[in-house]
């Protein structure tokens, strides 16, 4: 049995990955990324905190020198356009890791909010064989459930709460099949509580994934967005049609309960589950050292 106190020393020396964070990034953000934890201009600005990461090596070699590794990603295939060759440039700046689709229809496929699921596009299929052979993470987390996923980054399990952002035992049984990844998202409204939802009741979420894909497949994927109030602009944005048509949530003004709490406190995440009785071996594990084994399947570095 791992204690309180074993939990937060083993927190303190492990590698942390969080599959997606859009914070309103400023230097506050990144020391508390540095205190929890959490591994262009900013990698200029605050060199003594944050680097950019483009392989795995690049991540732990971070670890190793105090800094936090920030891969970059997109939540949207949208910036390519339908231009495949887009995706080599954008790689070769750093974005190894894209979502297909957001919330609404664009040219690879549809999102969540689409009342017509009809799927990846044609283009969509050339932009998944295109990432694959350019070693970039495909994210279908918010895709709608006719996609095969090989990532799902911030999702939650609709076993435990049926949410249309929420993913089915099925597709994740059978993402898990296919050697893919779930990174579990920490938003209170798609959690079987709701908002009354704790970082005990996110712990059990993972159990509740781990039982259904093991502990090699499981990782956080916390959607933290910490530095943005509610409402704000970037909110609302986020809640519009391409960011300014028909409302697709209620979540850009709503309250929306975060259970594993500000950035520098994540430690907490070990001393809970430390109290479901979880050994060392997996706290690594789902910590960060799953994303980096699947990660390495991906970038094959």
């Amino acid at each position: 049995m791992v204690t309180e106190s074993e939990a937060r020393a083993l927190y303190a020396t492990t590698l942390h990955f969080d599959g997606l964070n859009i914070c309103n990034f400023s230097r506050t953000i990144f020391a508390a990324w540095r205190t929890g934890g959490i591994d262009g201009k900013w990698f200029e600005e605050h060199a003594d905190l944050i680097t950019q990461a483009h392989t795995v090596s690049d991540i732990r070699k971070a670890h190793q020198n105090g800094k936090t590794a920030v891969l970059l990603s997109w939540q949207n295939t949208a910036g390519i356009e339908d231009q495949l060759d887009y995706l080599r440039v954008f790689r070769d700046l750093g974005v190894r890791k894209m979502q297909l689709t957001y919330n609404t229809q664009n040219y690879s496929g549809v999102g969540y909010t689409e009342a017509n699921d009809s799927g990846l596009t044609g283009f969509g299929r050339e932009v998944v064989r295109e990432m694959a052979g350019l070693g970039i993470v495909c994210d279908l987390s918010h895709f709608a459930p006719e996609g095969r996923p090989p990532c799902f980054s911030h999702v939650l399990p609709a076993g435990m709460k049926e949410h249309p952002r929420n993913k089915s035992d099925e597709l994740i049984t059978l993402l898990g099949s296919k050697g893919g990844f779930v990174g579990l998202s920490q938003f209170g409204p798609h959690m079987r509580k709701g908002n009354d939802s704790t970082i005990d009741d996110y712990v059990e979420a993972l159990e509740y994934v781990i039982g259904l894909i093991g502990e090699d497949l499981v990782g956080i994927g916390s959607d933290s967005s910490e530095g943005y109030g509610r409402p704000s602009e970037f909110m609302a944005w986020c809640n519009r049609d391409k960011g300014y048509a028909r409302q697709l949530t209620p979540w850009g003004s709503q309250k929306v309960i975060k259970p594993l709490g500000k950035l520098e406190d994540r430690a907490e995440l070990a001393v809970a589950m430390a109290r479901r009785g979880w050994s060392e071996e997996r706290m690594q594990k789902v910590l960060g050292e799953n994303w980096l084994r699947y990660l390495e399947k991906i970038f094959g570095e």
